[in-house]
């Protein structure tokens, strides 16, 4: 196997395996991600013959946590060395990052992703920087997180264009609300027949008005036109 790899590698990379004779079994992890079974195997398998074979796995972890999931996994992304260098959650110097990228790349965990002819720089107010490396999942992983997000989708229960209606537990039951405009609302049909818009609607128009009970005044005006002769007012 070791042949075979180093007859794929250039010079440089296939003088890093020479010296590795150890099995390469690598640690659980004890972050909060780790890399689907499958994935970890064929990567485990690739890294066997690299002596950055930690560091390798160590960053393919990382980077796999925040770009492996639905909605990223096909896009390109950037690494920057820098940021990533001396981080309590890589252990990395900068160093260690750039060969572990190089190794990445050379078993198809990374592929450097297609950019638009032009400059390789930009200009800043600092001057001219290089602009940053892209880099997507290889084809055969990329496809391997695919059908892990789909697998981790199903063990879910899925998410469908529709959702779940929960089923009845017992017989529903009016809401307050309900129960109090129902005894706020008409006693009845009749008695709601009788109202309109502006006031109460009288029974029977024919009839007169039943006379009131004589005022004060009524009463004073009729002793006032006994007093000068004239018929008192009916």
């Amino acid at each position: 196997m070791m042949l075979t790899v180093q007859h794929r590698l250039p010079l440089a990379l296939a003088a890093r395996v020479r010296s590795v004779r150890r099995p390469f079994r690598p640690s659980p992890g004890q972050g909060p991600y780790r890399l689907p079974h499958d994935i970890q195997d064929r990567l485990v398998l690739a890294l066997a013959p690299f002596r950055n074979r930690d560091a390798a796995l160590t960053l393919a972890v990382f980077i796999a946590r925040f770009w492996s999931v639905p909605g990223r996994v096909g896009g390109a992304f950037p690494i920057d060395r820098r940021e990533l260098a001396d981080r309590a959650d890589l252990g990395l110097t900068e160093k260690r990052v750039r060969s572990a990228i190089t190794t990445l790349e050379a078993v198809g965990f990374l592929e450097r992703a297609l950019t638009p002819s032009g400059s390789r720089y930009k200009a800043t107010e600092h001057g001219l920087h290089r602009k940053p490396i892209l880099y997507v999942f290889g084809s055969e992983y990329g496809s391997a997180f695919v059908l892990a997000n789909k697998r981790a989708q199903a063990a879910r229960g899925g998410v469908s264009g529709a959702r779940r209606m929960p089923s009845p537990s017992g017989p529903s039951r009016p809401s307050t609300a309900f129960l109090e405009a129902l005894a706020k609302g008409p006693k009845s049909k009749e008695r709601s027949e009788t109202k309109v818009l502006m006031g109460p609607l009288r029974q029977d128009r024919s009839l007169p008005a039943q006379p009131s009970a004589p005022t004060p005044l009524d009463l004073a005006l009729q002793r006032l036109g006994e007093a000068i002769g004239k018929p008192s007012l009916g």
